[in-house]
């Protein structure tokens, strides 16, 4: 019995260790400057974090009293934002990557706000089996659950590079007038070489005695091919004209090329005048 006193004696002299606290005195002043300068920075989450540190009870009373001012300060000013994302239905899906950078923000969208400092931020939005997608967002401070949302459609495919019009088809007037004036400068060229041909076997067999007949026979020859390459030049400047008319209505009449013939002795000048 006089042992077991003893013993108890022994036991209730020994002083109880007293408990260690949650948040050392170190830890709290650290926090309390990391969130001073978190805050000039612009870091509002990091900020927040250090302030919920040395705002705990177990830091010392001024320390926590200024923290727990600032953290209700950030809390206001910090902005959250609410991620989502559509897939090529246009259904919400939850099972996107969102990367700022390499840093992996959400590795599944849960409908959740989180915390995002103010400023210029660029999103990834990575899902199996699509094309990333990018989104470049400002994001102010006092903003509150911000959406940002993100598409997988499908875009639709672009149409095939077809060759450039020049904005109205060929017409086909201007063709068979054009085509008609052709012959003509043919034909007339037929009859002045063949009044070529007899003037000269004239000039070798009779000249200058040949018969009246004769020599009428050759100059209307040389007529008739005048007159044809001249009616042939009309055909094609009334098809130059009929093809410049037939353009769109909104086109300059100012603009509108000119043609002009000025007659020469056997033959004519052709020149076409005005804006292209």
């Amino acid at each position: 019995m006089k042992i077991r006193a003893l013993v108890f004696l022994a036991a209730a002299t020994i002083p109880l260790a007293a408990p260690a606290s949650a948040t050392t005195k170190k830890e709290c002043v650290a926090s309390y400057e990391q969130t001073q300068s978190l805050r000039k920075e612009g870091k509002l989450a990091a900020a927040q974090e250090a302030a919920l540190v040395c705002s705990h009870d177990d830091c010392p009373r001024v320390v926590r009293k200024d923290c727990t001012e600032w953290l209700a300060e950030i809390e206001k000013s910090l902005p959250t934002v609410v991620l989502m994302a559509r897939d090529e239905k246009g259904d919400e899906t939850a099972d996107v990557r969102v990367f700022e950078g390499d840093k992996l923000v959400r590795d599944r969208l849960d409908g959740k706000a989180m915390p995002m400092d103010p400023g210029e931020h660029v999103l990834r939005f990575e899902r199996d089996g699509a094309e990333p997608v990018t989104r470049k967002v400002i994001v102010h401070e006092g903003d509150k659950l911000v959406r940002i949302e993100a598409s997988f459609k499908k875009e639709p495919k672009a149409p095939e590079d077809k060759p450039a019009e020049n904005g109205r088809g060929l017409p086909i007037l201007p063709i068979v007038i054009g085509g008609v004036g052709l012959i003509g400068l043919g034909t007339a060229g037929v009859i002045g070489l063949l009044a070529f041909s007899e003037k000269s076997d004239l000039e070798e067999s009779c000249a200058p005695r040949c018969t009246a007949a004769s020599v009428d026979a050759v100059r209307t020859k040389f007529l008739v091919a005048d007159v044809t390459a001249a009616a042939s030049v009309a055909i094609l400047g009334a098809a130059a004209i009929v093809y410049f008319t037939s353009g769109p209505s909104d086109e300059k009449k100012s603009g509108m090329p000119r043609l002009q013939f000025a007659p020469t002795i056997g033959g004519g000048f052709l020149s076409l005048q005005g804006t292209f």
